[in-house]
């Protein structure tokens, strides 16, 4: 499909809806195909003239090439922006680099290189990054995990076709690609009733589950309505996870399964030490789930978050935004889930046979 650049939000749709074909149409007629009626086409460039739309050269020539299988030259960089100063604090983290590393090569498909851009590094701010991306004609940004509002006011969207990946920004509301946290803790509930548990608790640190926009503990809350077999106990969700604080937690409730990530902040998850120190042994007396299963913890039992596809489809999304003209806010947020799998470990009951 044809790629363009815009004045205001004006789409291909619009063109194609203004000169009354369909998109196809527009596209092939913007492109000079000569295989459109020369009537058609004069009235698809009247239709994109009057919206303002201009014909975009460089992503028009990376999907012909595709359609044709040619190898791609390269055709341009998207932005991959973090929020760390330090490259390797989130490389630390499994899942981040399952996202950079998917996108790099996805990107690669069609032509795009990949380049990092940390928000916070050599005191960057949102409006000194807009004017760098700007100056070097990039216009397509992969967000990363990023803390709460990040440069929600100062930064130019308008400009740039943007999508966070792993997680949704809340202001301003930008298309995303996210795991479907809430779906990855029903399917965990049900495998793990049908192994005989029935008191699986929660446990996570409370920022975990707050960059999830409370995915996780909103997925939780459905579990006694999805799988009656299992007895509502209250999310253990502190601050900082402690051992004092978690075993106290699994005690009170007498917890027979938790479901927790591989990961707290940068460090792994220690839980199955703190349990055999307290003389609880996993899978024997209380089984661990992790809801995001990462080389940290292969071991263990849970859900693979397919964090590849995440990246993939981030690319994917925002190439899809360029070749529509889309850019800044949307009008109507599109979010697209990614769903989990289960993994087989080592850290719960066997199916039963």
């Amino acid at each position: 499909m044809l790629s363009v650049t815009p004045a205001g939000n004006v789409t291909l749709c619009d063109v194609a809806a203004r000169a009354g074909v369909s998109i196809s149409t527009a596209s092939r007629s913007l492109t000079g195909a000569v295989n459109v009626a020369k009537r058609t086409q004069a009235r698809v460039l009247s239709a994109a003239k009057d919206l303002g739309y201009r014909y975009n050269p460089l992503l028009g020539e990376v999907m012909r090439l595709t359609r044709r299988g040619a190898q791609n030259q390269h055709l341009g960089t998207l932005a991959y922006v973090t929020p760390y100063s330090d490259a390797q604090e989130w490389r630390s983290t499994p899942t981040l680099c399952r996202h950079w590393s998917a996108a790099r090569d996805q990107a690669s498909l069609f032509g795009f290189g990949v380049t990092e851009f940390a928000l916070t590094a050599n005191g960057m701010t949102a409006r000194r990054l807009g004017d760098i991306l700007r100056a070097r004609g990039i216009t397509g940004i992969l967000l990363a995990a990023f803390p709460e509002d990040p440069f929600e006011i100062v930064f130019p969207w308008e400009h740039f076709a943007t999508v966070p990946l792993g997680h949704a920004v809340q202001t301003p509301a930008l298309d995303c690609v996210v795991s479907d946290h809430s779906q990855a803790v029903q399917l965990a509930g049900r495998i793990l009733a049908a192994r005989g548990y029935r008191r699986v608790g929660l446990a996570l640190e409370s920022y975990q589950n707050r960059i999830t926009n409370h995915a996780w503990t909103n997925g939780y809350a459905a579990l006694p309505d999805e799988v009656p077999e299992l007895t509502p106990i209250p999310p253990f969700l502190p601050d900082q996870m402690t051992a004092p604080a978690f075993l106290e937690w699994v005690r009170a409730h007498r917890v027979d399964c938790v479901l927790t990530l591989s990961t707290f902040r940068t460090v792994a998850n220690p839980m199955r030490q703190w349990l055999e120190q307290a003389g609880l042994k996993c899978p024997r007396d209380l089984g661990l789930v992790s809801l995001d299963v990462t080389p940290e913890h292969a071991n263990w039992a849970g859900l693979d978050q397919n964090s590849d596809e995440i990246g993939k489809a981030a690319v994917d999304l925002v190439l899809a935004k360029l070749r529509g003209g889309e850019r800044g806010i949307p009008k109507v947020r599109r979010s697209l889930l990614v769903h989990s799998h289960w993994r087989e470990g080592q850290t719960v009951r066997p199916p039963k046979k």
